[in-house]
């Protein structure tokens, strides 16, 4: 944006240098005999022109937050025969936030001095001073508004002139065009404009410049500029690759439920079970002694768990024992409902299910052998 505001004071300054309409007082080409003393001001606008009105619009900076931003440059000229120090206006949208407005001097890099905004609705107004052909000074407005988002598509509408209170003439010519807008937009998608009929505006003027769009109307002939930018349509190859997720996804989930129900997908994994057991196998000699103490390991495991229970046992009635067990019994039943509905793999079901048993068994025969 810096380097089209560059371009645009550059125009402006040539052209002022070359014409003796917009020359300064006490230039050797200013046949200008107007007064300019302070007692020789106004506070009508009717002498002003709006030499030029740049509008930015960026919808990429916040398009995470679904708002659009907007710097507005509007060049003022007092054409008449009075000082001008009054009210300034001009239009801004509905749901316009964190607006400011600055006064700069028509040179390179100049830093905008801040001004007091006054807003009414979607006017929004400021105090300054234009001296007659002097040189015009640039308002930069800015703003933020949220997307009026409508099928899959970003609009934006600036009214140029509102009744009886924003009417400034435009000036322009092909050299200065009075209306330049500028739109950055994402890649792919297109623009349209309309005026205040719902007609298309169109212009022989516009050119591209890195991701943006730049409009020229030298005498624009509308009052309101309204601006639709279609989103691009997605692809066929994105639309394949959020399918294809979405089904891997969907198979993810209902895996366990199709496995329980399949006995040809359980025989598949009950293979590439036994393949793997047998290449553990053929990798991994285990000696004899090892594989013997298996037995032994396991029968020392149940009995550490009877000697356990038969502690937690003692003392119980016969009552609490019935007890403990219906609890036990009610846990099983969730398991077996659990692997039922494929929310447990064999491996799950078979360590939960057989400690349970198990411990009821040894329950039973408490009961039936008490001490």
């Amino acid at each position: 944006m810096k380097t089209l505001n560059k371009y645009v004071i550059s125009i402006f300054l040539v052209t002022f240098l070359i014409s003796t309409a917009y020359g300064f007082p006490g230039m050797g080409a200013n046949k200008s005999t107007v007064q300019t003393g302070l007692n020789n001001t106004t506070q009508s606008d009717q002498g002003l022109q709006l030499l030029q009105h740049l509008i930015e619009i960026d919808t990429i900076q916040f398009e995470s937050q679904n708002r659009l931003y907007v710097r507005e440059t509007l060049t003022f000229k007092n054409t008449g025969t009075e000082n001008f120090s009054g009210t300034l206006r001009t239009w801004v949208p509905d749901g316009a936030e964190n607006i400011s407005i600055g006064r700069t001097e028509m040179m390179a890099d100049a830093v905008p001095i801040p001004l007091n905004i006054i807003q009414n609705g979607n006017v929004i107004s400021w105090q300054d001073n234009i001296g007659v052909n002097s040189l015009p000074p640039l308002y930069v407005v800015e703003y933020v508004v949220t997307e009026k988002l409508s099928a899959n598509s970003i609009s934006y509408s600036k009214k140029l002139t509102y009744p009886t209170l924003i009417n400034y003439k435009y000036g322009g010519n092909p050299s200065l065009p009075a209306v330049i807008l500028k739109i950055r937009k994402p890649a792919g998608s297109s623009i349209k404009l309309l005026d205040e009929n719902g007609d298309t505006i169109s212009t022989q003027d516009v050119s591209e410049i890195d991701d943006s769009t730049l409009y020229k109307f030298s005498s624009p002939q509308f009052k309101e500029i309204n601006i639709q930018i279609s989103k691009p349509a997605a692809t066929p190859a994105s639309i394949a690759g959020y399918v294809i997720l979405g089904l891997l996804i969907l198979l993810a989930l209902s895996y366990p439920v199709l496995r329980k129900k399949s006995e040809r997908i359980q025989a598949i994994e009950g293979k590439i079970r036994t393949s793997f057991e047998r290449k553990s196998e053929e990798d991994i000699e285990e000696p004899e002694e090892a594989v013997e103490e298996i037995p032994e390991t396991s029968a020392e495991s149940e009995e550490a768990a009877a000697e356990t229970d038969e502690a937690e046992f003692t003392g119980k009635t016969r009552n609490e024992l019935e007890n403990e067990k219906k609890e036990l019994r009610s846990r099983l039943d969730k398991i077996e409902k659990d692997y039922a509905s494929g929310n447990l793999i064999d491996e799950e079901y078979e360590e939960l299910g057989s400690s349970l048993r198990a411990k009821i068994e040894r329950i039973n025969k408490k009961i039936e052998k008490p001490d």
